[in-house]
């Protein structure tokens, strides 16, 4: 059962308790989004990006920079509410939240390269490549953790 922490033992969270990148990408996009905690935070953080590209004020930058930082920690907050925090396998370098987080930065960029410049530009095609390395990443790590064989570390 998801959450289920028995004394002695950590339980991997289930398949299907951790979003795919599809969904993410979804989320980021604006669509399917409405009917899941993380994929409301995911939303917000690419729409927070959106909008600290195009900021000059730097306080203001400081504030949605603050709020990516909530939202981040949101995240992190469901997933060890919903997968407790194993002790064996490999650490990842970086929490849930924070891989998330750079996902929807790379969507953002690679989307606004292409407005910009057009898909046929060498830039946007850059950032689409960065941006699929980034999301073979997070379907690996979910992999690896629903598998056991990669943990979280524990959030700052």
């Amino acid at each position: 059962m998801p959450g289920d922490v028995r004394v002695g033992r950590q339980v991997a969270p289930q398949r299907g308790i951790l979003p795919t990148a599809t969904q993410l990408l979804c989320s980021f996009q604006g669509t399917k989004f409405a009917d899941h905690d993380l994929l409301r935070s995911a939303h917000a953080l690419a729409a927070l990006h959106a909008r600290r590209a195009t900021m000059r004020d730097a306080r203001l930058v400081v504030e949605v920079d603050h709020r990516r930082r909530e939202l981040v920690e949101d995240i992190d907050d469901w997933i060890i509410e919903r997968a407790p925090l194993r002790h064996e396998g490999l650490i990842h370098t970086e929490t849930l939240g924070a891989v998330i987080d750079r996902m929807a930065s790379g969507w953002v960029d690679a989307n606004q390269v292409v407005e910009t410049d057009g898909s046929r530009d060498h830039h946007a095609r850059k950032r689409w490549h960065r941006l699929a390395e980034l999301i073979d990443g997070y379907t690996e790590l979910i992999t690896e953790i629903v598998g056991g064989r990669r943990r979280l570390p524990a959030r700052a």
